[in-house]
């Protein structure tokens, strides 16, 4: 039986609170949208469909990003709920933990691009929904922020892009294996999938046995790979409207612009920050993106199969 400390309430607590506000921010740009005739309206646009019409493709990309963004809260939250139960019993083991022996999980350099990716995107989220509900007093200077703070979030996607082309290409060369060197292409893996369901049904059914991951388990996987669906879906857009205006190809950009950045915004509320931060193993936050290290315990458990390799190297 649980054991309801006060740090496990104040991990609900928590975990309730980011929920609640992820909720509220979903059904005031999609759910509410949906609920006031979107779903009617998506029939229609499917029983007339127009792919070469920019009008035809914003009006149904309207509809199927709120759509998308209320499945992604529903999935988040079954997600951040589960592994709070799945862990209740242990709650602050992370925390508490005196492991000698620590291993290295995030290099200088990637700890940089994390840092360096929060404040661009909190910026950018900021001024954006700030220029949405018209909350500055000088537009201009909000929309200049805006687009330095995306521009700069764009440096480094590219940097980064290219510097895992590069490693891969010479990975490639020497023979090595690209899956075995390079543990983000997991997601292209059923090991992807099969972890996934598994995480999902282990919280309403204790005969499902975990998965054994990688050095990534599966929501950390699809953030990786969502930065870049969301350089493409957003920053692209964004960057053609700096160029051409928001009215470009029929507000259609605008659209893209625009709900991608409430999926992502209402993704990290609710999923990142209740399950990498607020989840009862290490409430109140889990300090890896700061130190770059875990006790390889913890990595024994959560990412057994990294511990393996990482024992097998030394």
């Amino acid at each position: 039986m649980t054991k309801w400390t006060p740090r496990l309430i104040a991990s609900l607590v928590a975990t309730a609170i980011t929920l609640g506000i992820g909720w509220a921010f979903v059904y005031e740009y999609s759910l509410r949208l949906l609920m006031a005739g979107g779903l009617d309206k998506l029939g229609k646009l499917l029983a007339s469909i127009n792919l070469g019409s920019t009008a035809w493709w914003r009006d149904f990309l309207a509809v199927a990003f709120d759509v998308l963004v209320v499945l992604v809260a529903i999935v988040g939250t079954w997600w951040v709920l589960g592994h709070f139960a799945l862990e209740a019993s242990e709650v602050g083991k992370w925390r508490r933990h005196k492991e000698e022996v620590y291993v290295e999980r995030f290099t200088v350099w990637q700890r940089v691009q994390h840092i360096w990716m929060i404040i661009t995107f909190v910026i950018c989220a900021f001024t954006g929904l700030g220029l949405q509900a018209r909350m500055f007093s000088s537009r201009a200077d909000a929309i200049t922020l805006h687009v330095i703070s995306g521009l700069t979030m764009g440096v480094l996607v590219i940097i980064h892009f290219f510097q895992y082309l590069t490693e891969a290409a010479l990975a490639k060369a020497k023979g090595e294996s690209l899956r075995e060197r390079f543990p983000m292409l997991d997601f292209y893996s059923m090991r992807f999938l099969r972890g996934f369901v598994k995480d999902l049904l282990r919280s309403v059914s204790s005969k499902v046995k975990p998965e054994k991951y990688g050095k990534y388990d599966p929501e950390q996987l699809f953030e990786y790979w969502g930065i870049y669906w969301g350089m493409a879906v957003l920053g692209i857009p964004g960057l053609l409207m700096f160029l051409y205006g928001r009215g470009f190809m029929d507000g259609l950009l605008y659209v893209m612009h625009t709900k991608e950045a409430v999926l992502a915004v209402s993704f990290l509320i609710m999923v990142h920050m209740a399950y990498t931060h607020f989840r009862p193993k290490v409430f109140p936050m889990d300090t890896t993106f700061i130190t770059g290290k875990v006790p390889l315990k913890r990595a024994e458990e959560e990412h057994p199969l990294w511990a393996e390799k990482l024992k097998e190297g030394g």
